[in-house]
C-alpha cells in the first residue's frame, strides 16, 4: 500500500491523465502514477482540485486532513469498502464478553510482550543503567494478563505496564529528551512530541486498512465505544505502538536526528511541537520505518514483508475473527 504525504504550504495538487501532479506556483515540484497511491494524508496548506478528489472517490482511496502538527481533521472516502454484514457482525460482538476478552488479551499480551523485547534490545547497548527489576516486573504483569477476568482488569494491568515502560524509556533516552511521563493532548515535552506524531500516522495508517477490509473503525473490542474515537484503529494499535513508533523514535533521539532546537511550544496550551521542515523530515523517517522489510509469524523466507504489509494480514485475520465469531484466529504479531 503506498501513502502521499502531501505537506507543502501553498501546494495544488491535480489529475493529469493517469498521474497525480503537484506544483507549486507555476513549478511542478512531484508526479506520482494514480495506480501507486492507495492513501493521501493532506496536510495544513495543501489544496486539491475538484477532479482529483473525484477520482480518488472513484478509485477508493482514502484522504485524510491533518493539521501541520497531526491533529486530525476528518476523512474522504469512498463507500466502495463498506461491508453492512461484516459491520453488524462486528457490532454484535463488541458485546460478547467472551470474544471482547480473548482478542484484548491478545492485543494487550502482545503489546506487553513488545514493549519487554524493545526495552531488552536498548537495554543491551546501556548495561550501566539496566535494572532486571523493571523488566520483572513487566514480567508479572504479562503473565497476569493470562488470568485477567474482563477486560478492565486487562486494562488496569495495562496502565501499571505502561509506567514501568515509559520510565525504562526515559532513563533509555539521551538526557536532551529525558521526560517525567506520558503526556499527550498536548504533548509536553519532545520526545512526547514525537510519540504522538508516530501514533497518530499510525492510527490513521490502520484506520485506512480497517476501512479497505469492511470493518468498522468505531467498534472496538479493548477500547469502550466513545464519541469520535476510532476504537478498533486504537485495539489494533497496541501490538505495533513498541515497535513502529516508540523504538523508532528513541533511536531518533538518541542518534542526534533531532535536537531541541527543532522543536516549538504553543504558547496557548504549553504544547511542545516539531517544527514544520523537521516535521517533513520526521514523515520521511517514518515513511521509512513503515517499509522496514521483516519476517512475518509464520518466518516465510521467499515472502517480501515491511510492517505495513504486515499490519494488512493483521487487519485480515481480524476480519476473519469477525466473520467466524472466534476470537482465536486473531493472531498477534510479536516481535523476537
Amino acid at each position: 500500500m503506498g501513502i502521499l504525504y502531501l505537506t507543502t504550504e501553498g501546494s495544488k495538487v491535480r489529475k493529469d491523465g493517469g498521474r497525480i501532479i503537484v506544483t507549486v506556483g507555476s513549478e511542478c515540484i512531484n508526479e506520482i502514477p494514480l495506480e501507486q497511491i492507495d492513501a493521501v494524508v493532506v496536510f495544513t496548506g495543501a489544496h486539491l482540485t475538484e477532479e482529483l478528489i473525484v477520482e480518488f472517490l472513484k478509485r477508493g482511496t482514502s484522504v485524510t486532513f491533518l493539521s501541520s502538527r497531526g491533529q486530525y481533521y476528518g476523512r474522504l472516502e469512498s463507500t466502495q469498502s463498506v461491508d453492512v454484514l461484516r459491520q453488524m457482525r462486528q457490532a454484535r460482538l463488541t458485546v460478547e464478553r467472551g470474544f471482547c476478552l480473548g482478542i484484548s488479551k491478545e492485543f494487550v499480551s502482545a503489546k506487553l510482550h513488545n514493549q519487554i523485547t524493545v526495552l531488552r534490545w536498548f537495554f543491551k547497548n546501556r548495561p550501566d543503567i539496566y535494572d532486571n527489576g523493571d523488566l520483572e516486573a513487566l514480567k508479572v504483569l504479562y503473565n497476569k494478563i493470562k488470568e485477567a477476568c474482563s477486560v478492565r482488569e486487562l486494562m488496569g494491568y495495562e496502565g501499571s505496564a505502561a509506567k514501568i515502560y515509559f520510565s525504562c524509556i526515559s532513563r533509555l533516552c539521551n538526557p536532551e529528551f529525558r521526560f517525567t511521563g506520558r503526556t499527550r493532548q498536548p504533548p509536553k515535552d519532545a520526545f512526547n512530541s514525537m510519540l504522538s506524531y508516530g501514533y497518530t500516522l499510525l492510527m490513521y495508517e490502520i484506520y485506512t486498512i480497517i476501512g479497505k477490509h469492511g470493518l468498522y473503525p468505531y467498534f472496538g473490542f479493548l477500547h469502550r465505544p466513545k464519541r469520535g474515537h476510532p476504537a478498533l484503529a486504537s485495539d489494533l494499535m497496541e501490538e505495533w505502538r513498541p515497535v513502529i513508533v516508540d523504538a523508532f523514535v528513541l533511536h531518533l533521539a538518541n542518534k542526534g536526528s533531532f535536537k531541541s532546537i527543532d522543536f516549538e511550544t504553543d504558547s496557548s496550551n504549553g504544547g511542545v511541537f516539531l517544527c514544520k521542515e523537521q516535521s517533513k523530515d520526521f514523515l520521511r523517517r517514518y515513511e521509512k520505518r513503515v517499509l522496514t522489510k521483516i519476517k512475518n509469524n509464520e518466518d516465510l523466507s521467499d515472502s517480501v514483508f515491511n510492517y505495513r504489509l504486515q499490519i494488512d494480514k493483521q487487519v485480515t485475520l481480524l476480519a476473519k475473527a469477525v466473520d467466524s465469531g472466534d476470537f482465536q484466529i486473531y493472531k498477534s504479531y510479536r516481535i523476537r
